[in-house]
């Protein structure tokens, strides 16, 4: 995904947003939710690892041993990647087409995830309201990606290209819709109420889900907790180290 308009890349603590209201910088919502434990990610990785190991033997046997370090602890990244790249580019299809525009292009990986795309958008019909607005909380801030009308409600939507929809997607939501000031242009305004939060995964192959959030106020609550678990870990634990007083110290 592209880096949205408001955020800035705080040196070892991620993305930040800064809050209008007092002119700190505040965590994203993703940035947030990294301190949750993803025990799938390691075996992940050491798949990919492995994977890029077997296709590639025989051309890491003329590489030196450096090299081979390099090219197979970037495996699972590169793959990171690419996927990062597939998401922006259904993102931005999505995008023109509830805005009425041509779509543009797809090309690539990607092209597999235009037919789900396209039959979400017709079992669904929704009608923009918002789309891609930076949103201000209590402490944070993040991207929503769309605001639509639906059968008459509005509706929250995080659009994801992921093989599963995962449970922090749901607090990623409850934290979006939680937020009461939104960035439109050059001005801040009242965010819109959301009657419901879903997750829509676009899959290759045309397939395509939708996942309404349940209970929003607990899933919020449980971000609130995550948030400050963030902030301990970026804080300092320690006072410096004291100054022993006297010789008898020594």
């Amino acid at each position: 995904m592209t880096t949205p308009a408001l955020a800035e890349n705080v040196r070892g603590k991620g993305r930040h947003y800064r809050d209008p209201r007092s002119g700190e910088l505040v965590p994203s919502v993703t940035n947030v939710l990294g301190v949750i434990n993803k025990p799938a990610l390691p075996r992940w990785a050491a798949r990919e690892v492995a994977a890029a190991a077997v296709t590639m033997k025989a051309s890491l046997a003329g590489m030196d041993d450096a090299e081979v370090m390099d090219v197979l602890k970037g495996a699972p990244w590169r793959r990171s990647t690419r996927a990062a790249d597939r998401g922006t580019t259904i993102h931005a299809y999505l995008e023109a087409a509830l805005m009425g525009s041509a779509p543009g292009r797809v090309d690539g990986e990607a092209a597999e995830y235009r037919a789900a795309a396209d039959a979400w958008l017709a079992a669904w019909s929704p009608e923009p309201v918002q789309l891609e607005r930076t949103v201000f909380g209590d402490g944070y801030a993040g991207t929503g990606d769309a605001w639509l009308r639906i059968g008459g409600e509005l509706w929250l939507v995080d659009f994801k290209t992921s093989k599963a929809i995962y449970a922090e997607a749901a607090l990623q939501l409850s934290a979006l819709a939680a937020a009461p000031l939104m960035a439109v242009g050059d001005e801040i305004v009242e965010a819109p109420l959301a009657d419901r939060l879903a997750v829509v995964r676009i899959g290759a192959g045309g397939e395509h889900e939708t996942r309404l959030v349940r209970d929003p106020g607990a899933q919020y609550r449980a971000f609130v907790a995550a948030l400050e678990l963030w902030r301990w870990q970026h804080d300092e634990a320690y006072e410096e180290q004291p100054t022993l007083l006297g010789e008898d110290r020594k």
